[in-house]
């Protein structure tokens, strides 16, 4: 048992540092894009977009994600609930996991 709960710690804990990084990763892009950031602003990966836009073009804000439906969200606190009961969370962690959640 000690192995799974190992596992499933080592899987959450990738998960939400993959979730950070993208999130880091759209915030700076939205940084670039208002303050017309002179480098070319990087594509999703990391990389560099194929073409800029010229210097006079404004550059829009890039599109907000639609909300999560509800089913979405009372799924992930499901999930989380089972995390926790299964000893995989501590309760600090599934606190900060189900506030993420409901508040974006």
């Amino acid at each position: 048992m000690g192995l799974i709960k190992t596992g499933l710690k080592a899987a959450v804990a990738v998960k939400v540092g993959h979730m950070v990084h993208d999130r880091i990763q759209q915030r700076q892009h939205a940084e670039w894009a208002a303050t017309g950031h002179p480098a070319p602003v990087p594509a999703a990966g990391g990389y560099p977009a194929a073409a800029p836009a010229p210097a006079g073009t404004p550059h829009a804000p890039p599109p907000r994600a639609a909300p999560p439906s509800v089913d979405d969200t009372l799924g992930q606190l499901t999930r989380l609930g089972e995390l926790k009961a299964a000893g995989v969370l501590t309760e600090d962690e599934f606190q900060a996991q189900k506030a993420r959640i409901l508040h974006g």
